[in-house]
């Protein structure tokens, strides 16, 4: 008798969860811009994907995740961004996204007023372009600090710059 109820219980989460699969057609989705460095012209390029429309918040969180995750498959890319999901961490409040980056990300960055141009836009861009998002400011090991690489000031607001 228990291992009737038990197969049943098995067989019932094995159905509901096979239920749930084939409803994520049913999920709403928005287009996003992601912005992306070029690697022969070190310019920030916008590519559209697709991100499941929910609150601000959560839609942010979405994009970092996929800047993260890079396009490593593509080498017309450069990847800035370490792929380290714990490097980059994102909140947004009242129309402004607090984005927290690790110093460590630093490290992997060559030294240039460029490069770290690049990094702060590609991330400031993305989040800007999300509804509900129109400001950005950064933290960097969750203190507000001046400078992130030496070249620009972190404690400033940020706002959508069109990629030159």
């Amino acid at each position: 008798m228990k291992r009737a109820a038990f197969l049943f219980i098995i067989i019932t989460g094995i159905v509901c969860f096979a239920i749930a699969c084939a409803r994520s057609d049913e999920v709403r989705k928005t287009e996003a811009t992601l912005y992306f460095v070029d690697a022969e012209i070190n310019r920030l390029l916008p590519y559209t994907c697709e991100l499941i429309d929910a609150d601000p918040q959560h839609m942010a969180e979405a994009a970092v995740e996929m800047l993260i995750e890079g396009r490593d498959d593509n080498d017309k890319i450069r990847r800035l961004i370490p792929k380290d999901k714990s490097c980059i961490s994102t909140r947004v409040d009242g129309g402004t996204a607090y984005v927290d980056l690790s110093s460590d990300i630093t490290e992997t960055l060559p030294y240039s007023r460029d490069i770290e141009k690049l990094f702060i836009y590609q991330i400031v861009d993305t989040l800007t372009g999300i509804k509900g998002i129109r400001f950005v400011k950064f933290t960097v090991d969750g203190v507000v600090k001046k400078d992130f690489m030496g070249y620009y000031d972190m404690r400033e607001t940020y706002k959508f710059v069109y990629p030159e």
